[in-house]
């Protein structure tokens, strides 16, 4: 996925299993827009058969992951990485 540096995007992070799923992006915070989360966050648990919105304000240029925050999930394919701006 790539992302311009300074845009600002809204995602839904749909968790359709039977358990809870912790939601950590590197690189920027997230503003969480749906209660009972709302602030400024890197992590959000995501409970399950729910989704839960976020806007972020990409303005750190790089490659970034995001993942769910059990490792045994990342280690299971449960993460993506994400280019803010130009590849170098």
């Amino acid at each position: 996925m790539v992302v311009g540096t300074g845009d600002v995007e809204v995602w839904e992070i749909v968790n359709d299993a039977e358990m809870d799923h912790p939601f950590h992006l590197h690189g920027t915070f997230f503003q969480v827009l749906d209660q009972p989360h709302l602030g400024w966050k890197d992590t959000v648990n995501v409970p399950k058969k729910s989704t839960v919105r976020i806007a972020v304000d990409f303005d750190n240029p790089g490659l970034w992951m995001y993942h769910c925050h059990i490792l045994e999930h990342a280690e299971r394919g449960m993460m993506g990485v994400l280019q803010v701006g130009q590849a170098p």
